[in-house]
């Protein structure tokens, strides 16, 4: 797959600025740049690999701001990790062909769009909240 120039830089922008609006609130950004690229025509074989190095290059950069910034907790973390790593494995084993996988994106992009725009104010909580590492687990 080949884009004209002009068509990468497009890209590359939407990809920079989706990655720059996630960081500002704590995420790596994949679903913008599944978006992007779906919107650009980039195949689903392509957009995956790619997503996920974009995905953990971001994370990491955020990762280590909000370490250093003080705002990061390995107690509140550890729970989540526990289950999200082994269950992230089983969903990137997961191979769906392109007929499904496109519309399957599209859907879920546009719930969260939707979510997005109907959901309620936004509550900020005052401070972190530990909950027991049992039921972060769960």
């Amino acid at each position: 797959m080949h884009l004209p120039a002009t068509a990468e830089l497009l890209l590359a922008l939407c990809l920079f600025l989706g990655a720059a609006l996630y960081t500002s609130v704590g995420h790596a950004g994949a679903s913008a740049y599944i978006a992007a690229m779906a919107l650009f025509g980039v195949p689903p074989a392509v957009m995956r690999p790619t997503a996920l190095v974009l995905n953990i290059l971001v994370s990491g950069l955020t990762t280590f701001r909000y370490v250093k910034a003080g705002l990061f907790h390995w107690r509140t973390l550890w729970p989540v990790l526990i289950g999200a790593v082994p269950l992230a494995f089983v969903g990137g084993s997961i191979q769906l062909p392109g007929q499904f996988y496109r519309p399957l994106v599209g859907v879920i992009l546009l719930l969260a769009a939707a979510r997005l725009l109907w959901s309620g104010r936004v509550r900020i909580a005052p401070e972190t909240k530990h909950i027991p590492i049992g039921w972060g687990i769960v």
